[in-house]
């Protein structure tokens, strides 16, 4: 979380303070709204939408977390990661938030909870890396391969 929307606010001494140039903070700051906006265009049953801003800190936590893992994964296999280990990974992360709740439970969350619901923290992470569209040929344009690179922080 040291560089989602709140941590980035502090410096490598834990000071709140702008520590960012200009370019570099308008280029966070549009990128990230496209990950706001993303997911704020998915619905909980009954049409309840997610707060793309509410949930934001965490979407990108996820999202780098993922990006960063399976780059340290690729180094330490010598940048020769068999696709098996590839799709592994990937799958690995998608099981992780495998869950059911009810639909009620699944509105009143929407609402208040900082975290996206499972589901969508799945589509969401998974649909904004290239990585993954490319081990398990997503078609670009298709819905886990929208082409949203301007969704991508890091």
């Amino acid at each position: 979380h040291g560089f989602d929307d709140q941590g980035r606010l502090y410096d490598g001494q834990g000071q709140l303070k702008q520590w960012w140039s200009p370019a570099t903070d308008a280029g966070y700051t549009a990128r990230s709204s496209c990950i706001a906006n993303q997911f704020s265009q998915y619905q909980v049953a009954g049409g309840v939408s997610v707060n793309g801003n509410l949930t934001l800190g965490e979407d990108i936590a996820d999202s780098g977390g993922l990006k960063m893992a399976y780059k340290a994964l690729e180094a330490e296999a010598g940048g020769r990661l068999p696709d098996v280990d590839k799709r592994t990974y990937f799958l690995s992360f998608a099981q992780t938030w495998c869950g059911v709740q009810r639909d009620e439970a699944a509105r009143a969350l929407v609402r208040s909870d900082p975290h996206a619901p499972k589901q969508f923290r799945v589509i969401g992470a998974l649909s904004d890396n290239a990585d993954f569209a490319e081990v398990f040929q997503c078609p670009a344009g298709s819905p886990m391969n929208p082409g949203r690179g301007d969704c991508s922080l890091w």
